[in-house]
């Protein structure tokens, strides 16, 4: 497992997961309780997006629903990166690594809260992503007169009823995405959920100490992640470190998806017998437990040990 060069490396970090279902306040509610997270942001529409952010003491996990996708059941839906740079200077760095993305598109939530986040999406990473030119603006994209242009007309776009259906009828299955959280609420408000979680060190019944890592089956799109992350060693089996924050954890598969989300808990052999006497676990081995899906909507969701390292940083 590599660390990447932070001076050329274009991520920071995972920032979120997006989890989407079409009842955005049961599934809220429902991992709020069962995990014992707290809330980065309440339920709030931005127009194209409706959703909610829980903190997890190393990232956020946002449940939430795009206007008019009519996609059935609850998936882990997105995968977004924090960069390093502005969304301009890292719109360079996507070109120079020959990575497709679209121009960026800012999403506005004035209600409850006022938050923006630019979302810059990302191709050829994951099956079922939106692959329209209207979604990925011109091969190549960039920091240009018309790259910016395009990204005002998709922010106005997703602001409106109309751009937010048509922006829906594009999605598919998944995203990727590199998102640029400009809200100075928001990063105060992630400032004191660190804070807090730092003070407290574990989290709800199972003791969450953070997220350990994200799992993805990869087939075809390695080239891509290889480009993306600056790891020309990268392989189906490998593993890749930010430095900080979860990992992101490559298996080979028949397909490219995101399969999992893996948190760190305190006591894994005592989580491991309380989920045993409630026949809650789908499997176990020496150095982590999965979750039943049924309990969480079908979602692949495990526990592991966090590190004695990791809970002294915490």
């Amino acid at each position: 497992m590599l660390t990447p060069d932070v001076t050329r490396s274009l991520i920071r970090g995972i920032d979120r997961i997006l989890i989407h279902t079409q009842d955005v306040e049961r599934v809220f509610a429902r991992f709020r309780h069962e995990f014992g997270l707290p809330v980065a942001w309440p339920i709030a529409d931005c127009g194209l997006l409706v959703s909610g952010g829980l903190y997890a003491g190393n990232m956020t996990i946002e449940i939430g629903r795009f206007t008019g996708l009519e996609l059935p059941g609850t998936w882990l839906y997105g995968l977004g990166f924090a960069p390093w740079h502005s969304t301009w200077q890292m719109v360079e760095g996507l070109v120079s690594r020959k990575v497709s993305h679209a121009p960026p598109l800012t999403l506005h939530y004035d209600s409850p809260l006022a938050m923006q986040s630019t979302l810059t999406f990302l191709r050829n990473l994951l099956d079922g992503q939106p692959n329209t030119a209207f979604w990925l603006g011109q091969p190549g994209g960039g920091n240009t007169r018309v790259g910016r242009a395009l990204s005002s007309l998709r922010t106005w776009m997703a602001g409106t009823e109309a751009g937010s259906k048509t922006f829906a009828m594009l999605l598919g299955t998944s995203l990727v995405f590199l998102c640029d959280n400009q809200s100075n609420f928001y990063q105060e408000r992630l400032a004191e959920l660190r804070a807090t979680w730092k003070t407290t060190r574990q989290h709800g019944p199972y003791g969450i100490t953070g997220v350990a890592g994200i799992d993805l089956e990869v087939s075809t799109n390695i080239a891509s992640w290889k480009r993306l992350l600056d790891r020309p060693d990268l392989n189906a089996d490998s593993t890749h470190s930010f430095g900080t924050g979860p990992l992101l954890r490559f298996h080979p598969g028949g397909g490219n998806r995101l399969v999992g989300i893996e948190f760190s808990c305190a006591d894994l052999p005592t989580i491991t017998q309380q989920l045993r006497d409630k026949r809650s676990l789908a499997s176990t081995d020496k150095k982590s437990i999965t979750l039943s899906p049924d309990r969480m909507d079908g979602l692949a969701i495990g526990f592991s040990q966090a590190l004695t390292a990791t809970l002294d940083k915490a």
